[in-house]
């Protein structure tokens, strides 16, 4: 995090310490640190190829409990490269390798997603997101590419989550943002997308068990109490090795009070 105080304070402020630092200059540090991509930046990326980290990073990113035969010497590993916290459930290390690792491993997915991703054709006449309208493409996409890009992926037990979170930020790049909520042994990923002065939260879950979507549906609804929001998406993940049934299903919740 210091890197990201010098950032405000040196390249932002210029070293005026008469101005306020806000929310909106650290948003800017840390989009300027990973667009620069600083050499600790680039040693991280490096390390992501790595055996060790990828068993790790994968089970952060879609929640899953580990195997206890490697999980202890792979989690040490990670915590000594500074990659993940030492709290418990573990989570990614801090907010810029939060923000860094998935859109790292996101960016092959970017640059070869075509019209569909583009942001025209999500947003309503009045600059607001259309979630649905976004959500339906992306199924669409997920079941015609999903099978060939992921079997060339490094991390494809991630793959399926990393997928929409590439596609969300192709749609969202510049208008918005994506906040992760990552931990082992979560079962689930959840995003928050703010966008234009609107949120909508998505929970990501892998449709392991006939038992995922009733306890992905209590897992957004307690999500959606704790942040006073009442409708939210709760994406399932098909894991079937035939490419026919190979799809992703979407749920909306919403909450009545």
């Amino acid at each position: 995090m210091n890197a990201v105080a010098n950032e405000i304070v040196e390249k932002i402020l210029k070293s005026d310490y008469t101005k306020k630092i806000t929310l909106a200059h650290a948003e800017e540090a840390k989009e300027n640190l990973i667009k620069r991509r600083d050499t600790h930046l680039d040693s991280l990326i490096d390390k992501l190829k790595e055996s060790k980290v990828n068993k790790i990073v994968t089970a952060v990113i879609n929640g899953d409990l580990m195997d206890f035969n490697t999980y202890n010497d792979n989690l040490l590993y990670c915590r000594d490269l500074g990659i993940i916290s030492e709290t418990k459930p573990v989570k990614i290390a801090n907010e810029i390798y939060r923000e860094i690792i998935p859109r790292v491993l996101t960016d092959p997915f970017q640059d070869a997603i075509g019209d569909e991703g583009k942001s025209v054709w999500y947003i309503k006449p009045n600059g607001k997101l259309d979630m649905d309208k976004l959500l339906k493409a992306f199924q669409e996409f997920y079941r015609e590419n999903s099978e060939m890009w992921l079997e060339k992926f490094d991390y494809k037990e991630a793959g399926p989550h990393l997928l929409l979170m590439a596609f969300l930020q192709r749609v969202i790049n510049g208008g918005g943002r994506i906040n992760r909520e990552m931990a082992v042994g979560t079962g689930r990923t959840d995003l928050l997308i703010e966008f234009n002065g609107d949120k909508f939260v998505l929970e990501l879950k892998l449709k392991r068990l006939p038992s995922a979507k009733q306890k992905g549906l209590d897992q957004i609804s307690r999500y959606l109490e704790t942040l006073g929001m009442t409708k939210g998406y709760l994406i399932l993940f098909e894991l079937k090795p035939s490419s026919l049934s190979r799809r992703v299903d979407c749920e909306v919740l919403r909450l009545l009070y």
